[in-house]
C-alpha cells in the first residue's frame, strides 16, 4: 500500500503547549511515553483550559528532562518554559499563576494530570502537509496539526483518509493499528508559536476539503521503541 520512513517525533508533555523533538520514543498501551500526561483546568472543576479558546498557551513549551541521555525517558516533574525563555518545575508554587498571567486566563489554571483510558499516537504525511501548503498558496508548518510522528511515504496526499481503520503499519518493524483519521478542531488554525493569529483560511479549507480531518490515529498494546529513521509500511 505504501512505504516510508520516520521524519520527525515530537512529545507534548502537557497538552495545548508546545512540546519537544525526540530522535526515540517508547509507544504501549497508553500511547506515547511521557506524551499529553498533564493538562490545563480550571481551579477546582474538571473544565479543561485548551488551546483553542486560550492560543497564548502554545507560547509555552513542555519537556520532560534529559535522564541518562536518554530520549525517551519520563521520571519527575517536566519543565515548563514561558514565552520569554524562563523555566518552571512542574511542580513549582508560582507557576499556576504565572501561567494564567501570560495565557488570559482569568479565573486561573491548575495543572495536572489528565484522565484516559488508553493512549494513541498521531500520525500526520508530509505529502499532504506539502499539498496542503500548495493549495493555500503558502507554507503550513506540520506543527499546527501537533503529530507525534511525522512520516515521509510514497502516497498520495490525504490518500491516508482512505485506508480502512483495523488496517495493520508497521513502524521501526512493530504493528500498529489504524483507529482513525483525526477529527480536528479549531486549534490548527492558531498561530503554533503563540502568537494569537487565527489562519481562518486554513481552517475553512480543512472542513471543506478534508471532511475536517487531518493526520490518523495508531494504537499498540505491547511496549515498542520507535525512532527517527524507521521505516513505516502497510
Amino acid at each position: 500500500m505504501f512505504a516510508g520512513e520516520i521524519k520527525e517525533l515530537w512529545r507534548y508533555p502537557v497538552k495545548g503547549l508546545r512540546g519537544e523533538s525526540l530522535r526515540s520514543t517508547v509507544v504501549d498501551f497508553d500511547g506515547l511515553a511521557g506524551d499529553r500526561l498533564l493538562g490545563l483546568f480550571e481551579p477546582g472543576s474538571d473544565k479543561a483550559v485548551w488551546g483553542g479558546s486560550h492560543p497564548k498557551m502554545m507560547g509555552w513549551e513542555a519537556a520532560w528532562p534529559a535522564q541518562c541521555g536518554c530520549a525517551d525517558a519520563v521520571s519527575g516533574e517536566p519543565v515548563l518554559y514561558e514565552p520569554g525563555g524562563a523555566a518552571w518545575g512542574g511542580d513549582e508554587s508560582g507557576l499556576p499563576e504565572r501561567l494564567a498571567e501570560t495565557i488570559d486566563a482569568e479565573k486561573g489554571v491548575e495543572l495536572r494530570k489528565v484522565k484516559r483510558d488508553y493512549g494513541r499516537i498521531l500520525v500526520v504525511f508530509e505529502s499532504s502537509v506539502r499539498r496542503l501548503g500548495e493549495r493555500l498558496g503558502r507554507e503550513v508548518e506540520a506543527s499546527r496539526f501537533r503529530p507525534n510522528v511525522v512520516v515521509d511515504a510514497d502516497l498520495e496526499p490525504y490518500a491516508e483518509y482512505g485506508i480502512e481503520p483495523g488496517t495493520a503499519i508497521t513502524l521501526g518493524g512493530h504493528e500498529f493499528t489504524l483507529q482513525k483519521p483525526c477529527e480536528r478542531c479549531v486549534l490548527p488554525s492558531w498561530d503554533p508559536q503563540g502568537a494569537n493569529v487565527r489562519d481562518k483560511e486554513l481552517h475553512k479549507f480543512i472542513i471543506n476539503e478534508l471532511d475536517n480531518h487531518f493526520g490518523i490515529y495508531l494504537r499498540i498494546s505491547d511496549p515498542v521503541t520507535i525512532k527517527v529513521g524507521d521505516p513505516i509500511a502497510a
